[in-house]
């Protein structure tokens, strides 16, 4: 697996990982944040390595739904992009002020 899906993987379930099961976002956090092996996770769980690749299979097809719908991630750096632009065309005396309230709008 790249170092971008992992990237990717690891960005829907930061977005998405509280609509998941608990064991499905653990799973998923244990293999892509802490980087276990689906072994390690079955024996930190007491299940099946199997039972953790279906966690996990399940997981990552709700994320990719989601994200399918929402767009949440895929959409990131434009809005960024936008807010940039937007506080450029902002007066330097209201930018501070602006700024606060692009941010807000931004996460």
């Amino acid at each position: 697996m790249s170092i971008e899906n992992i990237v990717e993987k690891g960005e829907l379930l930061d977005q998405y990982g509280a609509l998941l099961t608990d064991r499905q976002r653990e799973c998923l956090d244990l293999y892509y944040n802490e980087n276990l092996t689906l072994a390690e996770i079955a024996g930190h769980f007491h299940i099946s390595r199997q039972a953790v690749h279906d966690a996990m299979r399940h997981g990552e097809e709700q994320l990719l739904a989601y994200e399918s719908a929402l767009h949440l991630v895929s959409l990131r750096p434009e809005k960024q992009k936008a807010a940039r632009a937007l506080l450029g065309m902002i007066p330097e005396e209201h930018r501070q002020d602006a700024r606060q309230l692009i941010d807000l709008l931004s996460d």
